[in-house]
């Protein structure tokens, strides 16, 4: 804090001796030498003040940055920027105002300092002001503002104009949508829309169209308000004000597409396929164990024709676990085609031109076992 006060003061006091140097009128008859020597005086006088009373709140406002009271702190370095803009001022609040969690403005007197540090700041000040610079900027977006075919436009951000300086670096904005208003004396004004996120940075390079030439008549009505007669009501021609009311864009933002219903058929057309494989293998099952009953069989006998007593139950047995397989071979094939018929509905709902939101609340998938019939039923509700 030493270190800037003492930069602080160095700054101050040189850029008033400048601007007082700057402002020294040239050689003058003697008699007319009074008024300007009494103006400067008190032009001097003024800035002399000024300093002093930037000094002490610059002061005060390091006290209470000491003591953390961060409130205290800013209102004293607001204060000392309103009367003197120097860059310990800035970066002092930039760093109060991250406290008080307020990045955006941070963010601005922050680029300020970093921009105006003399060549005398020290490298570990330089490296604390870009450290809670980059803390800012993490929190706020970051843009950049040109024109491709003027040199330099008026910046307006949501209704409020941008101070030039800072037109010409970056712009820190809140995540969210802003209006950007481009304007340059001779061309339309260009009224982009901007959405932003944390730590995003963009650069807007736009092309502002020059204004369409006047009518013949518009020539008349220029000749008649010189003249003294009133002109017909209508937007101003000069281009130092801001407009009254940002346009209103003609299309709404288009409302994104619902993938839930997507995503429930994907789901099940997953359970589908689960069903459909877990019976393949219950199937593949049975009939391994029909085949060994059928082996075994065969080992102790002619076979099940006309068989009587324990061979004809083990017969019927052999029957029972082929009817099983049968079925869960059945079963297997029909989930499959109903995992595969859901896949394609899911492509369908994915492809098909949104015309409206569509939500699916609820979707399953039940196998139906009957004794002489397999199945699958899905059961869905979309609204």
């Amino acid at each position: 804090m030493e270190d800037a006060m003492k930069n602080l003061t160095r700054y101050l006091t040189g850029a008033a001796l400048c601007a007082v140097c700057a402002s020294a009128p040239a050689p003058a008859p003697a008699f007319a030498q009074a008024s300007p020597a009494g103006a400067e005086a008190a032009e001097e006088d003024e800035a002399r003040g000024d300093i002093a009373r930037a000094t002490q709140l610059y002061r005060e406002g390091n006290e209470a940055f000491k003591q953390k009271r961060w409130s205290d702190a800013e209102l004293k370095y607001l204060k000392a920027w309103g009367l003197v803009r120097s860059f310990d001022i800035a970066a002092n609040l930039g760093e109060v105002q991250l406290q008080l969690n307020k990045p955006r403005s941070a963010a601005t007197f922050l680029s300020f300092a970093l921009r105006t540090a003399p060549p005398s700041t020290k490298p570990e000040q330089l490296a604390r002001i870009r450290h809670f610079l980059g803390e800012a900027k993490a929190q706020v977006g970051t843009l950049r503002v040109r024109a491709m075919n003027v040199a330099e436009v008026e910046v307006y951000l949501d209704g409020e104009r941008v101070p030039e300086e800072a037109a010409r670096h970056e712009l820190y904005l809140e995540p969210g949508e802003h209006v950007l208003l481009m304007r340059h004396a001779g061309y339309e004004d260009a009224v982009l829309r901007v959405i932003t996120g944390p730590g995003l940075t963009e650069t807007i390079a736009h092309r502002l169209k020059p204004k369409a030439e006047k009518a013949p008549g518009a020539a008349g009505a220029a000749g008649a308000e010189a003249a003294g007669a009133p002109a017909a009501a209508g937007p101003r021609a000069g281009n130092d004000a801001p407009p009254a009311k940002l346009p209103e864009t003609t299309a709404a933002p288009r409302e994104a597409r619902s993938w839930v219903p997507v995503i429930a058929l994907g789901a099940a057309s997953a359970v589908g396929l689960g069903l459909g494989v877990g019976f393949t293998v219950a199937s593949n099952g049975a009939s391994a164990d029909a085949h060994a009953q059928r082996e075994a069989i065969l080992r102790d006998g002619p076979g099940c024709l006309n068989a009587s007593g324990a061979v004809a139950e083990r017969c019927a047995q052999f029957s029972r676990t082929m009817a099983r397989s049968d079925r869960f071979r059945d079963m297997a094939g029909v989930t499959f085609i109903a995992s595969g018929t859901v896949a394609l509905a899911a492509l369908a709902v994915a492809l098909w031109p949104q015309s409206g939101r569509t939500q699916v609340s609820a979707v399953r998938v039940i196998p139906e076992l009957r004794g002489d019939s397999t199945g699958l039923s899905l059961f869905g509700a979309w609204q």
